[in-house]
């Protein structure tokens, strides 16, 4: 590649494009600063929080701060299991979680399905009125879903964590899944109705593996953001027997202080559910991501 091009004269100018060896230009130099810039920043607080959680308590509060810590320790995990409980608060995350993805999968695909294919009236309304709830903030439901909870006698319950969990995911499962369930050919249903097949039956046997990015993608986002909710688990719960991981953090902070070690501790057993449930997950999230993208 040369540095000069025929000009329309017939002679050769030399082009103002600067370049380095082998074709990298400034632009190209100043993106992959821009990225590893980005990276850093967005994986830093990760590592500290590592960090900080494999330090003594001497060493968190060191001056001048150390990068690394002098000593490796792990009584931070230690403390955090025995002496604040945190297997119950961990325990009741993943049963939230999971029950809240499960939840929200079995009844996000059938409705989904019936918008989409039977025609159902008010169909456009009922649309609307998910777009809205997606832009509902959860604050403003905290008081309603606490008065609902406590004249039905659930509060304090895992169980009214779940249904608190699915009723606010469930809009947007449905309106995720509605654009996959668009994109079907319906020949291919209606080949199956042909051959006898029922509506349930071409639900699970022909739509769900079909849908199969969708679903995925909607289970990761739905996890995730039950998994790292706060508010709803503050709101719905008062005792060890109903709070979840989030709420175990606030327990880190009291009028004597904060335990920065222990609440370090806590934060990365938080973390790494997450990472390794996103890990395994990545295909389905990234595909039904890309599919969506490519829909729209």
């Amino acid at each position: 590649m040369t540095d000069t091009a025929l000009s329309p004269a017939g002679g050769r100018r030399r082009s103002h494009r600067p370049k380095y060896r082998d074709g990298i230009t400034v632009g190209l130099v100043v993106r992959y600063l821009v990225l590893i810039g980005t990276v850093t920043l967005t994986v830093f607080p990760l590592v500290w929080l590592v960090l900080t959680s494999l330090r003594n308590s001497a060493d968190i509060f060191a001056v001048p701060v150390h990068i690394l810590p002098e000593s490796v320790t792990f009584n931070q995990y230690i403390s955090v299991f025995t002496q604040y409980g945190l297997n119950d608060y961990l325990w009741n995350t993943v049963i939230v979680s999971v029950a809240t993805v499960i939840l929200v999968t079995l009844l996000a695909v059938p409705c989904a399905y019936a918008m989409v294919r039977f025609h159902l009236p008010g169909t456009k309304i009922i649309v609307s009125i998910l777009l809205i709830m997606r832009m509902i903030p959860v604050v403003a439901l905290a008081i309603p879903l606490f008065a609902v909870f406590a004249s039905i006698g659930l509060l304090d319950t895992l169980t009214a964590l779940v249904l608190a969990h699915t009723a606010s995911k469930l809009p947007v499962a449905i309106w995720l899944l509605m654009g996959f369930i668009q994109d079907l050919p319906k020949e291919i249903e209606e080949s199956a109705q042909m051959d006898g097949a029922g509506t349930l039956r071409i639900l699970v046997q022909i739509v769900s593996p079909l849908i199969a990015p969708g679903i995925g993608a909607t289970a990761v986002i739905t996890f995730l953001f039950t998994w790292n909710d706060l508010l709803i688990a503050l709101t719905l719960s008062s005792s060890e027997a109903a709070q979840t991981l989030p709420v175990g953090l606030t327990n880190f902070v009291s009028q004597f202080g904060i335990d920065w070690g222990a609440m370090s501790a806590a934060g990365v057993l938080m973390v790494i559910p997450t990472l390794i449930f996103v890990w395994f997950a990545q295909g389905l999230l990234v595909k039904g991501l890309v599919t969506g993208a490519v829909r729209g």
